[in-house]
């Protein structure tokens, strides 16, 4: 009755285990299909003064940097490589110095929630794969306990 009772625990255990690690996977993928189409529905795209990626629409971890980038250089440029934290009160360009801050910063978000919806796809697929070879032993040890 014991040995039944640690098969069904265990049964358990390995199905909830490749249950959650699914759910991870699921919603790792929803999260970044998420952030990827918001990002595209503003339809920016890599300016020129860009990297190699000139001219792509940013929609994805690479371009957000890239596209963060860009703002910096333009920014740095216009206000004479002050930041906005160096830039005097009442200086015209503060506001500039600013917008383009406030816009890195959400770029640099993304990039943090594409990161972290990648990070749970692995922590879902370390999960299922857990639970399978698991479930695998489990299996194997309740054929030769019988």
């Amino acid at each position: 009755m014991k040995r039944e009772r640690a098969s069904g625990a265990s049964a358990f255990l390995t199905r909830s285990i490749v249950l959650i690690g699914t759910l991870r996977v699921a919603a790792g993928i929803a999260a970044w299909l998420v952030v990827r189409s918001q990002l595209a529905a503003e339809r920016i795209v890599v300016p020129e003064a860009g990297t190699q990626l000139h001219g792509r629409r940013v929609a994805g971890p690479v371009t957000a940097f890239a596209e963060a980038d860009v703002i910096k250089r333009v920014a740095l440029s216009a206000t004479g490589g002050r930041t906005y934290g160096e830039l005097p009160e009442g200086d015209p360009m503060a506001e500039t110095a600013m917008n383009a801050s406030l816009l890195r910063s959400s770029l640099f978000t993304s990039v943090l929630a594409f990161g972290m919806a990648a990070a749970e796809v692995a922590t879902g697929v370390a999960l299922v794969a857990v639970g399978t070879v698991l479930r695998r032993l489990s299996a194997r040890s309740a054929g030769r306990a019988v």
